[in-house]
């Protein structure tokens, strides 16, 4: 199969200096792009700023903002079968960005954010044959929101996690099929639960 997974958490600058991001460290996309090459898959990996040395045999497009991840993501999506969405994306981006370092003042600042675009969904809506795989984070009603999310987006697939696994080398994750119920693996090392998450893809 050709898999095409995204890691990592996207910046959206609001100077050249400062930007708004997320804790997210890409432990879990590295980890599904290196399971999925050792298993033989042709893997396409969009990396947003992650301090890790890449897969081997696994071709990087490194992005930065999520309008990159984006453009990565649709430049590569009609090559793939199959879409992984491990990547954290900003929800929200500076409605403008200074194109100089901001001054400290003693005033208040305000900074005014606009929605960014929903690449999972985009995704889900032009899938066509494609499997697309999703993550959800949430600090409460975990299952639900996820189910929620697998119905909205048109996903194939649901891995819900907790805020407690962000930046740790094992979790507990559930995972959802359209087809099946949830699977729950409890407190499992990363590189564990991406051979779980691609054996569900293979099959």
């Amino acid at each position: 199969m050709r898999i095409l997974v995204t890691a990592g958490g996207t910046r959206e600058y609001i100077d050249p200096v400062r930007f708004i991001s997320n804790a997210s460290t890409g432990k879990m996309g590295y980890a599904l792009a290196r399971t999925a090459a050792k298993r033989g898959h042709i893997v396409t990996l969009i990396a947003a700023p992650i301090a890790m040395k890449a897969p081997s045999h696994v071709d990087v497009v490194n992005v930065v903002t999520c309008r990159e991840m984006f453009d990565a993501v649709k430049d590569n999506f009609d090559q793939c079968d199959c879409l992984i969405m491990a990547a954290a994306v900003s929800d929200y981006a500076p409605v403008r960005t200074s194109k100089m370092k901001m001054k400290k003042s003693a005033s208040d600042l305000t900074i005014r954010l606009k929605p960014t675009s929903d690449i999972l969904a985009w995704a889900g809506k032009n899938k066509k044959s494609r499997i697309v795989v999703g993550f959800a984070l949430e600090d409460e009603k975990l299952l639900e929101r996820a189910e929620q999310k697998l119905a909205d987006k048109k996903l194939d697939m649901i891995v819900a996690n907790s805020l407690s696994s962000i930046g740790t080398d094992a979790a507990t994750v559930h995972i959802k099929t359209l087809d099946a119920d949830w699977l729950t693996i409890p407190d499992t090392p990363k590189r564990k639960i991406a051979a779980k998450i691609i054996g569900r893809v293979e099959t």
